[in-house]
């Protein structure tokens, strides 16, 4: 039987992060599920999340370039520009999250890490500067 110390500390949650964790792939970026239930075939939906894809990296870079204003915007009517930015940052946002819930939807996977969204799409960066 265990000792009261040692069920104590059995059920200890720690606060500390548990570094260097990797989980197994459970679907290749390019594929589609047959999980669920879609009467869409197989090549339609690829292509499908293949042009969603396309349209969720610029709709992504759009939004950050609005964020990216949003910081640095210097003018006279900085206030104004500020809430404007700010309020289109939004609007792209929800876009970014309907769209990749649709790749979802339809079985694909989602570009979703800042590496491959800026690799994807067509939009060119922007200098690091104002």
């Amino acid at each position: 039987m265990p000792t009261k110390t040692a069920a104590r500390n059995h059920n200890h949650v720690s606060p500390q992060p548990r570094l260097h964790q990797r989980a197994k792939e459970v679907q290749a970026y390019g594929t589609v599920t047959h999980a669920l239930p879609l009467e869409l075939e197989e090549p339609v939906r690829m292509e499908m999340t293949e042009r969603l894809n396309l349209l969720l990296a610029d709709t992504t870079t759009l939004r950050d370039l609005y964020k990216k204003s949003h910081w640095q915007v210097a003018d006279p009517t900085f206030y104004q520009l500020h809430l404007l930015f700010d309020k289109h940052y939004s609007e792209q946002n929800e876009l970014v999250d309907s769209i990749a819930e649709r790749i979802q939807l339809l079985g694909g996977v989602s570009l979703a890490m800042a590496a491959d969204i800026a690799e994807t799409t067509q939009i060119e960066r922007p200098p690091r500067g104002r």
